[in-house]
């Protein structure tokens, strides 16, 4: 039985909304412990309310949620490919990676973190400050790697979205399933 072009895009943006998948869970987890850390580390300054509030670490559990919920649509796309369906998701995904650039840019970018917590963090908490500075860099490294597989998520529903019309169900076995396949389907099914 032999794939055609179709069957091979499909299994792609399955492969790769997995993989987007695992890294927004591990962004979501990171978050959450860098939160812990950020609130064990901010109960032993001696000037708590003056802090500013950790946007980095909101920012990319944010993202990390965000992804996941791409993700998920992503898959059950993938089960029930048409036109409108492929339309409407490549819409979607393109502007939630677009508003994802844009926060990244405002927190990570234009705000100087090490300025900010110089102000409220003395000298003899520098371990905390050195801590969360890396950390920042670390956040937005993350976030900056997390955004090539949804481009390339991007890139391959678009490209199955302009194959689709052209291929003919009847020539590939498992187009005919893909086709045929209903919506409110289970995306754990493996054909």
């Amino acid at each position: 039985m032999t794939w055609c072009r179709r069957c091979c895009l499909h299994s792609s943006i399955r492969a790769v909304n997995l993989i987007v998948n695992i890294c927004g869970v591990g962004m979501i987890i990171y978050s959450l412990w860098l939160l812990k850390k950020w609130q064990d580390g901010v109960a032993d300054l001696p000037s708590i309310s003056f802090l500013p509030r950790p946007w980095f670490i909101y920012t990319c559990l944010g993202v990390g949620i965000a992804v996941c919920l791409s993700t998920l649509s992503g898959c059950m796309v993938a089960n029930c490919i048409s036109n409108y369906t492929l339309c409407i998701y490549v819409v979607s995904i393109c502007s939630l990676l677009f508003l994802e650039v844009a926060v990244l840019v405002t927190i990570f970018f234009k705000m100087d973190w090490a300025e900010e917590l110089t102000k409220y963090i003395d000298e003899n908490h520098t371990e905390f400050k050195t801590f969360v500075i890396f950390h920042i860099k670390m956040c937005r490294a993350i976030l900056i790697m997390i955004l090539v597989p949804q481009l390339c998520v991007i890139v391959l529903a678009i490209t199955l979205w302009a194959i689709v019309p052209s291929v003919n169900p009847r020539q590939c076995p498992k187009c005919e399933v893909f086709y045929s396949a209903d919506p409110r389907q289970s995306f754990f099914i493996i054909y």
